[in-house]
């Protein structure tokens, strides 16, 4: 044991470096957190700056009165995304980009989704489609948009999680869910990644006005597809409903719980109990997997469904049919879940 003088020297001493150590580490963190906050304010302003011009306020006239909401170009032959609730039922819609108003054609408006796909007469900019497939938790992304008679501003936050459903009720696809605050107007905004691609559409905001729901663009982007091979939307029903079994069979527990005889999925030769293990390229694990898989169903086109059947793995070709609420999605709108889906968890 040391003596007592030495010891406490040795504490000083001690002492003194650590806190000598101390502030000098605190001051490098600040300088290093001062520098990653100087990078990020420069980043989301740069972003700003070269997508702003993208984005345009959307204005329509109704029955109600007037409208607003924000939206985007996605090409640069005047073809743009925005919130559906904004244009239902509008006589007249209008897009305010470059200081000029523009007369815009609904081209389609979706319940599902809950966006709307527009076109004006015009060379645009646009911003970039990126891919939302791998968004994940704590990816940061900017919004840019309009908040209703103000001017044009970024929002900054991150992806806080991927929801299926809110307030007991199913989304169509897997939403978004980020802590990013929006106000009144920035409905249809678009949603960036850090590198300026478009990444996913604002389609409601959460309590305060805090957090939002956004839907990815590859979600949007099936609608686009669609609009474009066939000039109006092709939701896929296959029309089976799907239940959760009690045990797990090859890693999945989605065992189909009903089934109509003249559905394209009876016809196709499946049965009440197999268990879902694959629809289309998506990997089934449970009842709720099959939003997301069925959501990509396109009317028209071949898609193969995997089961399991007692001991036995089949596969079964399965050509959806025109989804039967498909006369009512075009021209309406909603931002609130739909619990609607071709294939339904119970």
């Amino acid at each position: 044991m040391l003596p007592p003088a030495a010891s406490s020297f040795s504490f000083r001493v001690s002492a003194v470096s650590f806190a000598a150590l101390f502030s000098l580490g605190f001051c490098v963190c600040l300088n290093a957190e001062e520098s990653v906050a100087d990078k990020l304010s420069a980043q989301v302003h740069k972003i700003f700056e070269e997508r702003g011009r993208a984005v345009v306020k959307v204005r329509a006239t109704d029955a109600l009165g007037i409208r607003y909401g924000s939206g985007f170009f996605s090409d640069p032959f005047g073809t743009l995304y925005t919130h559906a609730g904004i244009v239902l039922k509008a006589q007249e819609v209008r897009v305010i980009f470059d200081g000029k108003e523009l007369p815009a054609k609904i081209l389609v408006a979706d319940q599902r989704s809950g966006i709307a796909i527009l076109k004006v007469d015009a060379s645009t900019p646009f911003i970039p489609i990126g891919d939302s497939k791998p968004v994940d938790i704590a990816t940061p992304v900017v919004l840019i948009g309009y908040p209703e008679d103000l001017e044009e501003c970024p929002s900054f936050g991150f992806i806080a999680g991927r929801d299926r459903k809110y307030l007991g009720q199913y989304f169509s696809t897997t939403h978004f869910r980020a802590n990013l605050s929006v106000q009144r107007g920035q409905g249809g905004s678009p949603i960036l990644n850090m590198k300026g691609e478009s990444i996913g559409i604002l389609v409601g905001s959460l309590g305060d006005g805090s957090a939002c729901h956004i839907l990815p663009m590859q979600a949007a982007e099936k609608l686009h597809r669609d609009l474009v091979r066939f000039g109006e939307l092709r939701p896929g029903w296959v029309g089976v409903e799907v239940e959760d079994a009690r045990e797990s069979v090859e890693g999945s527990t989605a065992r189909i719980g009903a089934l109509d005889p003249e559905t394209p999925a009876a016809l196709s030769g499946l049965q009440l109990g197999d268990v879902l293990l694959r629809v289309g390229n998506t990997p089934i694990t449970t009842s709720e997997d099959v939003l997301d898989a069925s959501y990509y169903l396109t009317a028209g086109d071949p898609a193969e469904i995997q089961v399991m059947r007692g001991s036995q793995k089949l596969s079964f070709p399965v050509k959806p049919t025109l989804h039967p609420l498909a006369p009512d999605h075009e021209m309406q709108a909603t931002s609130a879940p739909d619990a609607t889906s071709n294939i339904a968890p119970k």
